[in-house]
């Protein structure tokens, strides 16, 4: 990686040079091998402002500091470039996880197709809960403001059991049994 290290209105200490050849260096290990750093450190009123700009690809990486001395305006400032390097390399990572490379589709579409497993029922789900008295009209408007799948009520005029279902597709089915 090309370092440029640039000092406005003072002199950069070897041990902030050092720093930013280090830290740089081990940074370099998860960038591109084409990527430029430029750092420009300069004195001002409120301490020692530290620019550190990363550039490879189509990609740039900044970060600025300010701190009372150059080494811990430096620090601060590469720590930040760091963080946004390795977030990047993580979200690049994970876009290469999601996708299939035209290699492995070619060589998929090679070997015949197998049959087709079905997949597994899932077992019947249990719950218990107890049939309140209530007519069509209030459990409809009961079940339609919750998020349950099943109601069970009992009709006062005739003491039968029904049970209200939501289907996969929305739509509401009312239960009686014969």
């Amino acid at each position: 990686m090309k370092v440029e290290i640039t000092a406005r209105r003072l002199t950069v200490d070897a041990k902030a040079k050092e720093t930013i050849e280090k830290r740089l260096e081990k940074l370099a290990k998860v960038l591109p091998r084409e990527a430029d750093a430029k750092v420009v450190i300069r004195l001002e009123k409120r301490g020692v402002l530290v620019e550190v700009t990363i550039s490879a690809r189509q990609r740039t990486w900044a970060a600025e500091a300010v701190a009372a001395d150059q080494l811990t305006a430096v620090q601060e400032a590469l720590d930040r470039v760091a963080a946004q390097v390795k977030k990047t390399k993580a979200r690049v990572k994970e876009e290469k996880k999601h996708t299939v490379s035209g290699v492995r589709k070619a060589a998929a579409s090679a070997i015949p197709a197998e049959v087709p497993v079905p997949p597994r029922e899932k077992p019947p789900r249990s719950e218990t809960c107890e049939a309140r008295r209530m007519f069509d009209e209030d459990a409809l408007h009961a079940f339609s403001h919750s998020k349950r799948e099943i109601l069970a009520y009992r009709d006062p005029s005739d003491e039968v059991l029904r049970i209200l279902y939501r289907r996969k597709d929305g739509s509401v089915v009312i239960l009686t049994p014969v």
